[in-house]
């Protein structure tokens, strides 16, 4: 059950601004942000927690009340005192089982979504270089480690330590007023045991941190390993992964030795401190009893609070150290939510497109992964509206990364690209990216469970089962569909492995088909058709055209045959400049680059 979901994309880049600055501890902004709406139901549970532990306290003096009432006065009936204990248990246990209920519905189950979802939101705000850098494994282990360490510290603490901790404050009361020779000593007690947990944990801070990376890093292997599960069998190297992981993992154990020796050294300083506290305490009672200043029942009271109070020491050591253990996955999850993507929006207010024939202008725009070598240098290129334009070269010659800085995946490092005559650094990203359709050479969207029909109308989830298949008919997917034994219906597996890569392209491009119903203007087909064969292509180039009308079209193929049936122009590009274009004839009689490849591919 979750509630409370993120606020839209508007006020999500407001929260990102003022997160901008934040460090990743505990004290950062965006924990401030996270918890801003569970404040006033955390306040009621507070209030009902130190309403709960007062009662607590109470009980237990409640034995001494009844002992001295019945034995004071011999005729007090004693199932009015039963009553009476029962009346105040059901009070106690009303007040416990909706405190619980309040914690529950209204502060975890909705705090663990919204962390959740603030992850999840954040990574699709990333650039794909930033994922280009990221494993799978490891984003799932810093999101799924993070928020769960984070909920069982908050547990912690809200469940456990604060209540322990106004129990001790409320028990301290009693003994202040009715042994006052032995409130000092436990609360003494109580400072030493304190420091050594502290001590001890700072002396852990740097194995645990060291762990906790190597969890990390053990998150991302699981995951890779496993995704390249059947490659890694037949080039028959499992043992040698095995050892390698196994290797991590004497690793994680060797440090957790570590912290372990640590551990005990101060836990049996830690015992001592309490054993002095309460040998001594007990000493004094019996003084105190011996003097008549206490009587059996008092002395019985106040050798249970003591060892409540004691037995609580070792509760609040055990809740730090799972609140310390909790730590270092609780900062690395904030530094990913603290996380600034390097393409956002610009302030100030959106532009106005320019009307009559601006397309597209790339001018002098230079790119380069990671300022290592220019991917696109230079790039001068002019593309009108409702023109169709093919580009051409090698592989790495970056014509991918052209889509890329069209739609601000990637950000030019030189230069200017306007979009219908405004710079697409003014455009919001959302307005911006939702001008194109694209299909690329991985394929469309695949996730596991969803049926075929909702497959295909991803980017349109509102489109109808007609629209569907008339997008699946002009795509030459849809004799495949009927063929199978659910149709439409059909459950997709992850990636969508259950289709050949031929199938998932033209799945793909049923995807964008029906996102161009949504009136974006530009459709980017990059290698759409590569894993198809000539005649399937023909069918489905001949299918597209009357969708191409008035649109702009950007065509990458290595397949010339492909560009000349549908390409108003070809582009060629070399080492990120184009150094020839033109149309498909013009191209061939010029002998360069593209006339070899036309030659070599017989595409006269």
């Amino acid at each position: 059950m979750l509630v409370d979901i993120p606020a839209p994309a508007s006020a999500s880049a407001e929260r990102d601004e003022r997160l901008r600055e934040g460090k990743g501890g505990l004290a950062s902004p965006v924990w401030q942000e996270l918890l801003k709406p569970y404040r006033g139901a955390y306040s009621k549970y507070i209030a009902g927690v130190i309403l709960r532990q007062a009662i607590l306290v109470l009980g237990g003096y409640s034995m001494v009340w009844a002992i001295r009432l019945c034995t004071g006065r011999p005729t007090f009936p004693e199932w009015l005192v039963i009553a009476a204990l029962l009346l105040f248990d059901s009070v106690y246990l009303s007040l416990d089982t909706g405190l619980n209920t309040l914690f529950t519905t209204r502060l975890s189950f909705p705090l663990f979504g919204r962390m959740k979802i603030a992850a999840l939101e954040k990574i699709f705000q990333m650039p794909t270089e930033w994922h280009q850098e990221q494993s799978s494994g490891t984003l799932l282990g810093k999101v799924n480690n993070g928020v769960g360490r984070v909920m069982g510290m908050g547990e912690a603490v809200s469940r456990e330590l604060l209540p322990a901790a106004i129990r001790t404050i409320l028990s301290l009361v009693p003994l202040l007023l009715l042994s006052l020779y032995t409130a000092p000593l436990l609360l003494l007690a109580l400072g030493l045991f304190s420091w050594l947990t502290l001590r001890e944990n700072n002396r852990r801070a740097a194995l645990r941190s060291k762990r906790h990376a190597c969890y990390v890093r053990d998150s991302g292997k699981f995951g890779e390993y496993v995704q390249a599960a059947q490659p890694v069998v037949q080039f028959g190297q499992t043992r040698r992964l095995l050892a390698d992981y196994g290797r991590l993992q004497e690793r994680i154990v060797r440090l957790g030795r570590a912290e372990m020796r640590v551990a005990n050294t101060y836990s049996w300083r830690r015992s001592l401190v309490l054993s002095l506290a309460k040998r001594v305490s007990q000493g004094i009672w019996i003084w105190q009893l011996r003097r008549g200043a206490l009587d059996v029942a008092m002395a019985m009271y106040l050798n249970l609070l003591t060892e409540e109070l004691l037995a609580s020491f070792w509760g609040y050591a055990g809740l730090l150290e799972r609140i310390f253990e909790g730590l270092e996955p609780a900062r690395i999850l904030v530094k990913l939510l603290n996380e600034q993507p390097a393409v956002r929006d610009q302030p100030g207010p959106a532009p106005a497109p320019a009307e009559g024939d601006c397309g597209i202008e790339m001018i002098d725009v230079q790119f380069s992964y990671s300022r290592g070598k220019h991917i696109v240098r230079n790039l001068n290129l002019s593309i009108k509206r409702g023109e169709v334009l093919g580009i051409v070269g090698r592989s790495g010659s970056g014509k991918t990364t052209i889509q890329n800085l069209l739609s601000r995946i990637f950000e030019a490092q030189h230069g200017k690209i306007t979009v219908y005559g405004a710079d697409i650094r003014q455009w919001p990203l959302g307005r911006l990216r939702g001008l194109f359709a694209c299909v690329s050479q991985n394929g469309g969207v695949f996730f596991s469970g969803m049926t075929l029909f909702d497959t295909i109308r991803f980017a349109r989830p509102e489109a109808t089962f007609r629209e569907v298949v008339e997008a699946a008919k002009c795509a030459c997917i849809h004799q495949d569909i009927i063929r199978m034994p659910a149709k439409y219906r059909t459950k997709m597996k992850a990636g969508g492995a259950n289709l050949s890569k031929g199938q998932q392209q033209r799945i793909a491009l049923a995807q964008a088909l029906l996102a161009l119903k949504d009136d974006r203007k530009i459709l980017v087909l990059d290698e759409f058709t590569s894993q198809l064969d000539s005649e399937t292509e023909s069918k489905i180039l001949a299918n597209l055209l009357p969708h191409l009308a008035g649109r702009t079209v950007i065509l990458i193929a290595h397949r010339l045959s492909t560009l000349r049936q549908i390409a108003d122009r070809i582009a060629v590009l070399e080492d990120g400049r184009i150094i020839e274009q033109g149309a498909h004839e013009e191209l061939v009689r010029s002998n360069g680059w593209y006339a070899e490849m036309a030659r070599a591919q017989a595409v006269t």
